[in-house]
C-alpha cells in the first residue's frame, strides 16, 4: 500500500512539473530571474574579495573615483550638488559634464539605508554594488526587447548572452567600477525597450487626430502610458549621460523614415505621431530642470540643444504629422511629403550656417563624439578605432563580444554572428514584410555597430545589440534544427510521465539530433563566455597599483601644507569668460592625466590635468600642461612650464606625482601628445625571438626620466618627499629593472639594479643656495645620502666649476628636517651636505626654510 501511494505521489510530481514546463509564463518567469541572479554573481560576487581588502574598498581608476567624490559632497550639501569643480584643473577650475542621474541613485540609496545619515563606509559600499546592480538589471530590457521584435524565445536567449558576454560591458557592469558608462548602457536599452512597445502598441489601430482631440482614453491610454514612459527612460538617459541626447537622433532616424513609408503607402500617420510626441514631450521636464542657458548649444552640458531635442522635435513630428493628415486630405502628390521633409532640414542647416553659426558649430562638434581621434588623443584606449585584438581578445582569449575558439572558429564570434542578422533582419524587412519594431531595432542595431568603427569604447553600447542580434540567429538555427516543432508537440503532446515516455521513444532520432545542435550552440555561445566572464571579473576592475596610489595620495593629504579651500563646499561657476580665483595658499599638483581623480579624491588636492582630458597641454604650440613638463628634456624647460601655469605669482605645481607606469612604459605616448613621434623616444629589437622595446636617449634625458628613473638626483629645484613600496607586478614596475639595465648598456650608467617605489611624490622648491670660495678652475662636488620612506638609500649630488674665485649650487633637499604647515617629508638626507674640491672635504647643513624660501648659505673651501 505504501509503495502504491509513493508511486502515485511521484507520478503527480511529475505531472506538476510537467505542467509548469507547459506553461511558458512560469517557466520564461523562472529562467529570466535566473539569469538576473547569474550575472549578479559574476558582477558581485565573483569579484567581492577583490574590492572590499586590507581596509579599503577599491574603486576603479579615473571616472568611479569621481563619481565617489561627487555622491560625497552630495550628502553633504543634499539636495545641492557640485557643478563646477575647483578641486581639479588648477589654476583653472573646471565646468564638467557628468549627468546628475548617477550621482543622486548613490547618495539617495545612501540616505535610505542609512536612515538619512550615512556613514561613509555604507555609502562607498552601496557605490561599489551599483555597476553590478545595474549590469544585471540590463537583462529585463533585453529579454523583452527580443521578445517585442521577435519573440520570448529570442528574448530569454538574448538575455543570457548578456549576461555572460565579456568584454567592455562587462567590465563596466563590474562591482567597484562605479562609472556611469552602464547606467548609460541601462536607461538607453530601458527607452528602446518602451519605445519598440509602444510603437506596436498602434501597430494595427486606427488611431486618428479625432481620437486625440476627443481624447479617446480607449484607444489612446495604452499607448500614451508606454510613450510616457519611453520619455522618462529617455530623459533619465540624458541625465545619466548629457551627450546622450544622440540617441533622440536614432529614433527621429526612425520616425521620420516610418512617416514617409507610410505616407508614400497611404496609411495613416497618426499613431506613429501621438508615440512619437507624448515620447519626446515626456523627456522634456526632465531636462529642462537641469538646463543652463550659460551652456549655450552644446551636448556635453545641458544646454539649448537638449530643450530642442525634446521640446523642439516633439513640435516637429507634430508639424509632420498634420502635413501628412492635411497633404493625404488634398491628394497632393505623394512624393512632396518626402520632398518637403528634405527641404526643412536643407533650410533649416542653411539659415543656422548663415545667421545662428554658433548653433551650427556646435552641430559639428557634437559629431566628434562618433569620430575616430588623431595625434594624442588616439593613445587613449576607448578612443581608439577597433583592432582584430580588441574584438578577439589576447591570448586566444575572446575579449570583446565573446565567442567560441581562436583561430579558424573565430568567424562563430557572436561578432560575426552580429553582423549576419543585421543582414538578414534588413532582407526581411525589404523583401518579405516591413514591421515597424525590426526597423526600429535594426537602425539602433547599425547605428551603434558604426560607431564602434571609429571608438572602441562603443563596445560596450554595442554588446546589448550583439546579445540581441546573436540571440536572433541562435534561436533561427535551433527552429531549423526542428527545436520549435518539438517544443510545440510537448506542449500539446506531454501531461503525464507515461505521455512523456512515449514523447521522448516516438521520433527518437530527430531528438538527439535536434539536442546535438543545442549542445553545439551551447558550446559556441555560453561555455567559452561564461568561462572568459568568470575570470575577468573574480579580479575585480581595481587596477594592480591601486593600494600603491592610495597610500601616496593619503600621505599627501595628510602631510602637505592645507590649499585653503574646503573640499566639502560648493563653489559658484566664475562668470563666462573668467576663471575661479584660488587663495594664495592654493597650489597645483602635476601628474599625467590619467591620474587627476585620484588626486582628487584620495589627497584632496588639485591636480594640473585630470581624465577629462584637460591640462594635457602640449600639440603642435607646445601649450603649457603634463605632456609638456613631463617630455620635457632640461630642468629649466620643466621649470617654465610650471611658471607659465601659474597665477598670484607662483608656479602652477607645487608638487610632482610620478608612477612607474608613466616612467617606464607610455613617455613616449606622452610625447605624442607634446607633437613628438614616439619614435624618438623607443625603437623595437627583436631579441631572444621576441620583439623587445630598446629607450633611446630622449627617454631618460626626459624630465619624468630625471624625476622617477633617477630620482631626482642633480637636479636644483625638486626633491623626493615621499615614495610608496615598489610594484614590480603591474606594467611599468615589471619594466624597470630592464629599462635601467639598457641604460646601463648603452649609456654606460651605474643605475641600482633594484626596484623603487611605484608612485613617486616629489616637491617643486626654490631651492636653496650653497656657495663660498674655493681655487679658480677646482671642479666641485656636492652630495648627500637620501634615504627614502621605505628604507631605500640613494645619493644625490651635483658637480660646478670654479669661476672668478667662487662656486655656487642650488640644492631641494634640507638636512635639518621639516618645520611646520609645511612638507612634513618622510624622504629626507641622512646627514649634511658634503662639498669635495680636491683634497678639501667639508659638510654643511640646511635649514627648509632656506630652501622654501631661496636661502644662501656661505662655506668657503679654500
Amino acid at each position: 500500500m505504501t509503495e502504491n501511494t509513493d508511486d502515485l505521489s511521484d507520478s503527480k510530481s511529475t505531472t506538476n512539473i510537467l505542467n509548469f514546463l507547459k506553461n511558458s509564463f512560469s517557466i520564461y518567469t523562472a529562467f529570466v530571474l535566473f539569469i538576473f541572479a547569474l550575472s549578479l554573481y559574476i558582477r558581485t560576487v565573483l569579484p567581492y574579495d577583490a574590492v572590499f581588502r586590507g581596509g579599503i574598498i577599491g574603486f576603479a581608476a579615473d571616472d568611479a573615483v569621481f563619481h565617489m567624490r561627487l555622491v560625497e559632497n552630495l550628502l553633504e550639501n543634499f539636495p545641492n550638488k557640485i557643478w563646477f569643480e575647483v578641486f581639479t584643473l588648477y589654476p583653472n577650475g573646471q565646468i564638467f559634464h557628468f549627468g546628475p542621474l548617477w550621482t543622486y541613485m548613490i547618495a539617495i540609496t545612501s540616505l535610505i539605508l542609512g536612515a538619512g545619515s550615512p556613514s561613509l563606509e555604507l555609502t562607498r559600499t552601496i557605490g561599489a554594488y551599483f555597476p553590478g546592480i545595474f549590469g544585471a538589471l540590463v537583462v529585463f530590457p533585453v529579454y523583452f526587447i527580443g521578445k517585442g521584435v521577435f519573440d520570448r524565445r529570442v528574448g530569454l536567449l538574448s538575455a543570457f548572452i548578456v549576461a555572460i558576454m565579456p568584454g567592455q560591458f562587462l567590465s563596466r557592469s563590474v562591482m567597484g567600477f562605479t562609472d556611469h558608462h552602464v547606467g548609460e548602457v541601462f536607461f538607453s536599452t530601458l527607452f528602446l525597450m518602451f519605445f519598440i512597445m509602444a510603437i506596436r502598441s498602434v501597430k494595427g489601430k486606427d488611431i486618428s487626430l479625432a481620437d486625440i482631440q476627443n481624447k479617446n482614453l480607449n484607444k489612446l491610454k495604452l499607448p500614451g502610458v508606454i510613450s510616457i514612459f519611453a520619455g522618462i527612460a529617455f530623459g533619465l538617459y540624458m541625465l545619466q549621460w548629457s551627450s546622450g541626447v544622440f540617441f533622440g537622433g536614432i529614433v527621429a532616424i526612425f520616425i521620420i523614415l516610418q512617416y514617409i513609408i507610410d505616407h508614400m503607402q497611404g496609411r495613416s500617420v497618426e499613431g506613429l505621431c501621438f508615440v512619437s510626441v507624448m515620447t519626446f514631450l515626456a523627456a522634456f521636464p526632465l531636462v529642462l530642470f537641469f538646463f543652463d542657458p550659460r551652456n549655450s548649444f552644446t551636448s556635453y552640458k545641458y544646454s539649448y540643444l537638449h530643450i530642442l531635442i525634446t521640446a523642439g522635435s516633439a513640435v516637429f513630428f507634430l508639424l509632420l504629422g498634420l502635413l501628412s493628415i492635411k497633404m493625404r486630405e488634398k491628394n497632393i502628390d505623394k512624393i512632396y511629403f518626402p520632398v518637403t521633409i528634405a527641404g526643412i532640414y536643407a533650410l533649416g542647416l542653411i539659415i543656422a550656417k548663415l545667421f545662428v553659426p554658433s548653433v551650427f558649430s556646435s552641430f559639428q562638434s557634437f559629431f566628434t563624439i562618433f569620430q575616430a581621434h588623431t595625434g594624442g588623443a588616439l593613445t587613449i584606449a576607448e578612443a581608439q578605432p577597433p583592432t582584430h585584438q580588441m574584438i578577439f581578445g589576447y591570448a586566444s582569449y575572446p575579449n570583446n563580444f565573446g565567442g567560441s575558439y581562436p583561430g579558424i572558429f573565430e568567424f562563430v564570434s557572436t561578432y560575426y554572428i552580429a553582423l549576419l542578422a543585421m543582414v538578414a533582419i534588413g532582407a526581411l524587412l525589404i523583401f518579405r514584410k516591413w514591421e515597424p519594431e525590426k526597423a526600429m531595432f535594426l537602425i539602433w542595431c547599425f547605428t551603434m555597430f558604426a560607431l564602434t568603427t571609429g571608438q572602441n569604447r562603443w563596445f560596450y553600447y554595442y554588446s546589448v545589440n550583439v546579445a540581441l542580434l546573436s540571440a536572433f540567429i541562435g534561436i533561427g538555427i535551433l527552429d531549423i534544427a526542428g527545436l520549435k516543432d518539438i517544443s510545440s508537440r510537448f506542449r500539446n503532446q506531454v501531461s503525464t510521465p507515461r505521455s512523456l515516455q512515449e514523447f521522448l521513444t516516438s521520433d527518437l532520432t530527430r531528438h538527439i539530433l535536434s539536442a546535438l545542435v543545442v549542445a553545439i550552440v551551447i558550446m559556441v555561445v555560453f561555455l567559452p563566455n561564461f568561462n572568459v566572464a568568470s575570470r575577468s571579473t573574480a579580479g575585480g576592475t581595481i587596477g594592480s597599483d591601486y593600494y600603491q596610489w592610495h597610500e601616496s595620495l593619503t600621505w599627501m593629504r595628510y602631510n602637505t601644507p592645507d590649499p585653503g579651500l574646503d573640499f566639502d563646499a560648493i563653489y559658484d561657476r566664475p562668470p563666462a569668460g573668467e576663471t575661479f580665483q584660488y587663495p594664495d595658499t592654493a597650489y597645483g599638483v602635476m601628474s599625467w592625466w590619467d591620474y587627476g581623480h585620484v588626486i582628487t579624491y584620495f589627497a584632496h588636492r588639485i591636480p594640473n590635468a585630470n581624465p577629462f582630458q584637460a591640462g594635457i597641454g602640449g600639440g603642435t604650440n607646445h601649450a603649457p600642461g603634463a605632456s609638456t613638463f613631463f617630455t620635457a628634456q632640461s630642468e629649466e624647460a620643466a621649470d617654465e612650464v610650471l611658471w607659465n601655469l601659474g597665477v598670484n605669482d607662483k608656479p602652477g605645481s607645487r608638487y610632482i606625482v610620478s608612477n612607474a607606469y608613466m616612467a617606464y612604459a607610455i613617455l613616449d605616448i606622452m610625447g605624442v601628445w607634446d607633437g613628438h613621434d614616439g619614435g624618438d623616444y623607443r625603437t623595437w629589437a627583436v631579441i631572444s625571438g621576441q620583439e623587445q622595446p630598446i629607450f633611446k636617449q630622449y627617454w631618460y634625458t626626459s624630465m619624468e626620466g630625471r624625476l622617477h628613473i633617477f630620482d631626482g638626483d642633480g637636479l636644483k629645484h625638486y626633491r623626493l618627499v615621499h615614495e610608496s613600496q615598489a610594484n614590480p607586478n603591474t606594467r611599468g614596475g615589471r619594466e624597470e629593472k630592464r629599462c635601467k639595465a639598457l641604460y646601463n648598456m648603452l649609456y654606460n650608467g651605474n643605475l641600482q639594479m633594484e626596484d623603487t617605489g611605484y608612485v613617486k611624490i616629489f616637491e617643486f622648491v626654490d631651492g636653496a643656495t650653497i656657495t663660498g670660495k674655493a681655487p679658480e678652475g677646482t671642479v666641485i662636488k656636492i652630495s648627500n645620502s637620501i634615504m627614502t620612506n621605505q628604507g631605500r638609500l640613494f645619493t644625490y649630488t651635483q658637480t660646478a666649476t670654479v669661476e672668478n674665485g667662487a662656486y655656487s649650487f642650488v640644492v631641494p633637499y634640507s638636512t635639518l628636517g621639516p618645520i611646520l604647515d609645511e612638507t612634513n617629508f618622510d624622504t629626507r638626507p641622512i646627514g649634511p651636505y658634503t662639498i669635495t674640491a680636491g683634497d678639501v672635504s667639508k659638510t654643511v647643513d640646511v635649514a627648509e626654510q632656506d630652501v622654501l624660501d631661496g636661502g644662501t648659505v656661505t662655506i668657503n673651501l679654500e
